[in-house]
């Protein structure tokens, strides 16, 4: 969305990535990167980035590398139906034109070739507290609403390594919301969240 230049170019080298990802490796940490074009995912992968921020236009073989790899994607998908951007300047507009249907489209192969796809904001652009939109957006895309529960929980636990989150079991942090009706049968019930708890404490009854 920058005023100029092609969208999704890469904007890091190759080798520039590499050192990113071997020296964060290097101290037990992971590297996500911000990327939206093919070949600078492709390039992300190859350095060994963990996880790929979005990944708006990847083709199938860039896909196939996520599999393979079992690099995460986050893709927050829901910008491209709930973000409006009728009053940005008309070639950004037209950037979102052309990337927005592309961006829901790979999405749905990427689901469908079992990439591991975690949950994020990419606050504000989805600002906190609707979050639940991208797990309307993922069944939308393909997942089933099991997956993306999981997409929202376990995988996104495993992406940031917090073992103690993302499942309800003894040993884990007891931080559990509630919603008025089944959600493997309508996702969007997600939404209208009825009951919080965190770290066992009830927060809202």
């Amino acid at each position: 969305m920058t005023a100029t230049g092609p969208p999704g170019a890469q904007q890091y080298s190759t080798e520039e990535l590499r050192v990113i990802a071997d020296e964060a490796h290097r101290r037990g940490l992971k590297v996500a990167t911000h990327c939206h074009g093919d070949t600078a995912v492709r390039a992300a992968i190859e350095a060994g980035i963990d996880c790929i921020e979005h990944g708006f236009t990847i083709g199938d073989e860039t896909i196939r590398m996520l599999v393979d790899t079992g690099t995460f994607l986050v893709s927050t998908n829901a910008l491209t139906e709930n973000w409006d951007v009728s009053r940005h300047p008309p070639e950004l507009q037209a950037k979102a034109a052309d990337i927005f249907p592309r961006a829901r489209e790979s999405l749905s192969r990427a689901i469908a070739a079992g990439v591991k796809i975690a949950c994020g904001s990419d606050a504000p652009a989805i600002w906190h507290g609707r979050n639940a939109e991208e797990l309307v957006v993922l069944v939308k895309r393909g997942m089933t609403p099991l997956q993306a529960i999981r997409a929202a929980t376990t995988v996104s636990a495993e992406l940031i390594d917090a073992n103690d989150l993302g499942r309800i079991a003894p040993g884990k942090l007891a931080d559990i919301v509630g919603v008025p009706d089944d959600p493997l049968a309508d996702i969007t019930v997600t939404q209208r969240v009825r009951f919080v708890m965190k770290d066992g404490v009830v927060h809202k009854h």
